[in-house]
């Protein structure tokens, strides 16, 4: 049986996960990719999860990491909100680090606003739904 992962090695499988997927969506949203743009993502993330999963658990995400630190608070399978506190920060990390490499690659960048007829709140909604 492999030992335990280090405290450092999971932090940095979570940065380079949420790094590539996060990296691989600003591509695919600025190159205005129709076709393949949802395929890619899911590639990155499938790889993502199975070369990073046994080291971090491949979060890759504050909503999946807050999620399993409020499972292990009700007694279930999850996180320490400690762990998943820092699994939080370097997300968001790694996603500014993504952000700025895709606006460097593509000299451009976006704004994240719901479409139109829509809301924050519509988009609370299905952020909270579908995460």
């Amino acid at each position: 049986m492999a030992p335990e992962p280090t405290n450092s090695a999971k932090y940095l499988a979570e940065f380079i996960g949420t790094a590539v997927l996060m990296f691989t969506v600003g591509c695919n949203v600025l190159s205005s990719n129709k076709v393949w743009g949802s395929t890619s993502i899911a590639c990155s993330l499938m790889v993502g999860i199975f070369a990073l999963g046994g080291i971090s658990g491949a979060n890759f995400n504050p909503a999946v990491s807050i999620s399993l630190s409020v499972s292990k608070a009700m007694g279930g399978p999850g996180l320490e909100m400690k762990q998943a506190a820092i699994y939080s920060v370097v997300q968001v990390l790694a996603a500014v680090a993504a952000a700025f490499a895709y606006t460097f690659l593509f000299w451009g960048d976006f704004n994240l606003t719901p479409s139109a007829g829509f809301g924050w709140v519509d988009a609370l909604g299905c952020e909270i739904v579908y995460t």
